[in-house]
């Protein structure tokens, strides 16, 4: 069984793409120092939960989903190795509110 965290806020812990940063900031609270980035959302919950795994390398599954109905899914990619965090957008489904 996989486990799931539920939350209202998370911390980035490397650089954020702009399209992410511009779809949180509509839902909630995003706060950046530096390649820090503390997300707090107003309405609705924050999931997480693992999707790959290995030797040098995990990759953690983020879903966004406001109170508005959009749902926002990030995927967190720690490379081991170069000690590095990264993040893309696996999948973006907006609401017709935030579709405009």
């Amino acid at each position: 069984m996989q486990k799931v965290i539920r939350s209202k806020t998370y911390i980035f812990e490397g650089e954020l793409p702009e399209e992410i940063s511009s779809l949180l900031e509509r839902w909630g609270r995003l706060v950046k120092r530096g390649e820090i980035a503390t997300y707090s959302i107003e309405s609705g919950e924050m999931r997480m939960r693992k999707v790959a795994d290995g030797p040098t390398y995990s990759v953690r599954r983020i879903y966004v989903e406001p109170a508005c109905g959009c749902l926002l899914e990030i995927d967190e990619r720690r490379d081991f190795e170069e000690n590095k965090v990264s993040y893309s957008i696996y999948r973006k489904t907006l609401c017709p509110q935030h579709q405009a």
